[in-house]
């Protein structure tokens, strides 16, 4: 671009359209500031969103995921120790009374586990040392409060739910309770059906229906809860009814 210059006045006009011309080809206006910041804005918050709830998503799945692997890892010991229930490979040394059942009421450690709906005891000799005293060998089950004890010890938290169906050869239901170690139906058990339910740590603000409501407001949301269930044969009851 070029400039004719005549005289000192029309001199000074063509120095200021010069200066004019320049600032608006390298800045920016007030309105176009504006409009720049409030498009920033209108981004940011966009992303903040999208970050925050991907960060509860992350956190109500974490929860979730924490509830099912207390689930999974309390079905896995049960299992277990129902399975083992009776063992017993020394026949001279018979597991209680010259019986070989594994599934006894009885007292440990001044705690009394009756053969219940909720609560079981279960005995069984894994190092053929004639008695149960051993770790691991003498298991009740049981819950206090929201934790699952094995023995005396928690185990896993949050269950609100712990369920034993006890079922005979011919598949009818056996009555519990039973408090009597020298019961006919302990001898019978052939099937178990093992119930647990769980909740999750906290609420989700999200879920506020078909839960678990621990604060007593539903607007504030619910725990989601899962239930996990499995039929377990107790293979060494039944096996050898007296030694």
């Amino acid at each position: 671009m070029s400039y004719e210059l005549k005289d000192e006045k029309e001199t000074g006009v063509k120095i200021f359209n010069l200066q004019s011309s320049i600032f608006n080809s390298f800045g920016f206006t007030l309105i176009e500031l504006l409009i720049s910041m409030t498009i920033g804005l209108i981004v940011l918050g966009s992303i903040f969103s999208s970050f925050t709830t991907q960060k509860k998503a992350f956190a109500t799945q974490e929860m979730i995921t924490e509830m099912e692997q207390n689930l999974r890892f309390a079905m896995e010991f049960i299992t277990r120790d129902l399975r083992n229930a009776g063992y017993n490979p020394n026949i001279e040394a018979p597991l209680l009374m010259g019986t070989s059942v594994g599934i006894v009421p009885g007292t440990d450690s001044t705690v009394t586990t009756n053969i219940t709906a909720n609560s079981i005891r279960m005995l069984s000799d894994l190092n053929d040392d004639g008695d149960t005293a051993d770790d691991n060998e003498t298991v009740r089950y049981f819950l206090n409060g929201t934790d699952l004890r094995r023995n005396n010890n928690p185990m896993v938290q949050y269950i609100t739910g712990l369920t034993f169906t006890y079922y005979n050869s011919s598949g009818a239901t056996i009555t519990v309770p039973i408090t009597t170690a020298g019961a006919t139906d302990l001898s019978n058990i052939r099937l178990i059906d093992v119930s647990i339910t769980a909740r999750t740590s906290r609420e989700d603000p999200n879920y506020t229906s078909g839960g678990l409501d621990i604060t007593g407001t539903d607007a504030d949301g619910m725990c989601r809860t899962r239930t996990l269930t499995a039929r377990i044969r107790t293979r060494n009851i039944g096996l050898r009814q007296t030694y």
